[in-house]
């Protein structure tokens, strides 16, 4: 019995997803910072105020859009030079990358 529960248990731990961190990028959009972690599935987890935010990527061709309908937030890149936040029906001033 108790083999058969850690074989279980090994089986469950080998089928289970590990998502890994790709890059962390910080921005200021207008007065607010913004830390993001790019992961490898695709989704971004967005940290602000001490909140994380999981957005997970939508299909475009043009842009790099993240979204999380139930946190209401948007985050749009078209380019390097235009990225953008919205949340809660704010939308904060154009981020930029910070450079350290």
């Amino acid at each position: 019995m108790r083999l058969g529960l850690t074989a279980l248990m090994l089986l469950l731990a080998g089928c289970s997803n590990v998502v890994s961190v790709e890059d962390t990028v910080e921005y200021k959009c207008g007065d607010q910072m913004v830390l993001a972690e790019y992961l490898d599935d695709g989704s971004v987890v967005l940290k602000i105020n001490g909140q994380n935010t999981v957005l997970t990527r939508s299909k475009t061709d043009t842009v790099e859009r993240y979204d999380n309908t139930a946190a209401k937030m948007t985050f749009t890149k078209k380019d390097s030079d235009s990225i953008y936040l919205s949340s809660d029906g704010n939308v904060y001033p154009m981020c930029v990358e910070v450079e350290r």
